[in-house]
């Protein structure tokens, strides 16, 4: 009973700021809504872009400086992508997406992350970050 009276709250309280429309997720509300459903969430993210990062020709947009803050929603570009929202932009990502409100609409999961050692071997300990996957440049906007 405990457990319902507190779904319930939850659930008005949501309500109340989601105005019971569509959602559009928060990182708080993304990380949330991924945790209690492990396979994924499909949505609208809104998210202010505080970290650009690069890896194996990927763009990462994070919610905050430390991305490997549990608390950090994390937008992967792949490269044919990143090229495309930056193509004709005569800023680099940094500058065009840093401090930037954006609305994303695509999948949000819980990604496994292996540390590595100095060597590149893996030491058999992980962590999880929350990731959003798009399917194109169209998924992205940035807010004026």
């Amino acid at each position: 009973m405990l457990r319902f009276r507190t779904l319930l709250i939850f659930s008005l309280l949501a309500c109340g700021f989601t105005a019971c429309g569509p959602q559009t997720y928060t990182p708080e509300t993304a990380i949330s809504a991924v945790h209690a459903d492990p396979s994924g969430v499909v949505g609208r993210f809104r998210m202010t872009v505080k970290r650009v990062g690069w890896k194996d020709g990927a763009m990462y947009l994070d919610s905050a400086q430390d991305y490997r803050d549990p608390k950090t929603l994390i937008v992967a570009v792949d490269g044919a992508t990143a090229n495309d929202l930056l193509h004709n932009k005569p800023q680099t990502a940094e500058q065009y997406f840093m401090n930037r409100t954006i609305i994303v609409s695509g999948l949000a999961r819980r990604v496994p992350i292996i540390w590595l050692d100095d060597d590149g071997v893996p030491t058999g300990e992980h962590y999880f970050q929350t990731q959003i996957f798009i399917g194109d440049s169209e998924d992205l906007k940035i807010l004026p």
